[in-house]
């Protein structure tokens, strides 16, 4: 006799279909699992077989084979136990063969018969959504993080005993059974509540608290609008971190489909608590500059994810950037360039999703007071061994160079009736957003940055004084083909920002004064 059960594994952040056939056949007790299985895919008989008589049924005294289909692909994780679980119990469910072909089986299995929560089940069940399947089991901890998923339905077990009674209900029963589940496990998560509190009209890191530069909050604006990438200069104190802190509250609000991805990334990495539903914030993470090169990028022996997908549909906040180190610096250009990172290891390849704003600060030399009122006290040789850690290709990826003076008393004590707060900000930046979701219903692609080149001169429609101004640059400075991209890009996202369609020449005028620090500090000619 051979019962065949729908399962998944994860691998990175994707989900895989696995087919779990189990074989119960007479002969001395046997119980082996194959198919390329890992270790705790083999470790998995003995919670199933204590699981299953903990759980008041009796495990067969019969020689039993578990294959894991297609067997040529490594099995990893937990994940299988509640699929063999049922399979080994399957005589014991009175259902037709079709619901077990639309049907899939996730958990991890307690000795007590127990499902536990897992890191993950999101991605999994997002790959399973995109199939033929209808039904998923997962851990009843999990529910919250797929609630929102649409083309599966997502069933809540807690442990095995409560999974086969569910099997053994009629279509009717178990539909208003698990109706009822769902309702109590949103209302204890509380998720049904969200929104319902009046937001801070000023939150802790408001640029309303930011005196002066505001030529920097500018780019602050246009860089989340657009999705650009942003580096500050300036010595310290002129408030470039409290600029690059403030710009997570001004952040828009993420899509439906780019909240399953945030989720699903801090899912795998087991940062989603149990009965939190999706994320909808963008994330904003900011490591520190002794940060490895794995950490940041990720690798290690289980390929890992790192920094950048966690910052994934959100910013990547690099405070100090030439103290990274031009290694780990110049490990960002895939990622900026392909918005993913591909990772190679001994037994496995993986890509993880790496679509971020680096958002980056630095002083003009190693003393921090190049060019300012105080004195500098670096030789020119360190200057040029300093700004030399950031090196032409990565220079080339950055579309905002900022300097960041010292504010003088004046800017200090300006009107605060002339300062916007983080509120009013993000209004614009939401706006922007909606006119580019609009712009890009049909393409995969969500804000400016991300625009093929293809794609630039579809969309960037130029007046006849924009084209000749961005000519006359394009000649005059020698710009890569790179950087006059990204020029019209951020064009595009100033252009949005006023609500218009058209690309007017002082649009090209303020997005090439975004390039004045880098002849400043960067540009050296030949």
């Amino acid at each position: 006799m051979i019962n065949k059960i729908k399962s998944g594994i994860l691998n990175g952040v994707q989900g895989y279909l696995i087919e779990v056939e189990v074989d119960i056949s007479k002969g001395l007790p046997y119980f082996n699992v194959v198919g390329l299985a890992g270790t705790q895919v083999k470790e998995s008989k003995e919670r199933v077989r204590s699981a299953i008589s903990n759980s008041g049924y009796k495990f067969p005294l019969s020689r039993i084979v578990v294959n894991l289909s297609p067997a040529d692909m490594r099995k990893d994780g937990s994940y299988l136990d509640l699929a063999i679980c049922m399979g080994i119990l399957k005589e014991k469910i009175n259902e037709e063969e079709d619901f077990f072909n639309e049907t899939a089986f996730l958990g991890e299995l307690s000795l007590d018969g127990q499902i536990k929560s897992m890191k993950g089940i999101i991605s999994i069940a997002i790959s399973f959504s995109q199939m033929e399947l209808k039904n998923l089991f997962i851990p009843y901890d999990n529910y919250m993080e797929c609630s929102e998923l649409s083309n599966i339905n997502i069933i809540p077990v807690k442990s095995v005993r409560d999974c086969i009674n569910i099997l053994k209900m009629d279509k009717v029963s178990r539909e208003l059974y698990i109706k009822e589940r769902i309702e109590k496990i949103v209302e204890k998560s509380g998720i049904n509540k969200q929104g319902e509190e009046e937001e801070k009209d000023l939150l802790e890191d408001d640029f309303y608290f930011i005196k002066g530069n505001k030529i920097a909050k500018r780019c602050a604006e246009i860089s989340v609008a657009g999705g650009h990438n942003f580096l500050m200069i300036g010595p310290p104190g002129t408030g470039k971190t409290m600029i690059a802190k403030a710009m997570k509250n001004i952040l828009p609000t993420p899509s439906k489909d780019e909240s399953l991805d945030i989720t699903r990334i801090y899912s795998t990495v087991g940062k989603l608590y149990d009965g939190n539903g999706l994320i909808k914030k963008r994330p904003f993470r900011s490591p520190h500059h002794s940060s490895t090169l794995t950490s940041i990028i990720g690798g290690g022996v289980n390929a890992s994810l790192g920094e950048v997908t966690l910052a994934h549909n959100g910013i990547l906040f690099l405070d100090e950037l030439p103290e990274f180190g031009r290694k780990l610096i110049d490990s960002l250009r895939q990622p900026i360039e392909d918005g993913q990172v591909n990772i190679s290891r001994l037994n496995r390849s993986v890509t993880y999703p790496a679509n971020f704003i680096m958002l980056a600060t630095m002083n003009p030399c190693p003393c921090g007071y190049f060019n300012s009122e105080k004195t500098c006290v670096c030789r020119a040789s360190d200057i040029d061994r300093y700004r030399a850690k950031l090196s032409g290709p990565i220079l080339d990826r950055i579309d905002i160079f900022c300097e960041v003076s010292e504010i003088n008393f004046n800017e200090f004590n300006e009107d605060k009736d002339k300062r916007l707060s983080s509120k009013e900000i993000k209004k614009h930046v939401e706006l922007a957003k909606d006119i580019q979701e609009l712009r890009f219903k049909e393409k995969d692609i969500y804000n400016n940055s991300q625009m093929s080149p293809k794609d630039v001169f579809i969309y960037c429609n130029l007046s006849d004084e924009a084209e000749e101004t961005s000519k006359y640059i394009y000649d005059k400075y020698k710009l890569s083909n790179r950087s006059y991209i990204r020029l019209l890009k951020i064009s595009r996202t100033i252009a949005d920002l006023d609500n218009r369609k058209e690309i007017k020449e002082k649009d090209i005028m303020e997005a090439f004064s975004y390039r004045r620090a880098y002849y400043k500090y960067f540009y050296s000619k030949e």
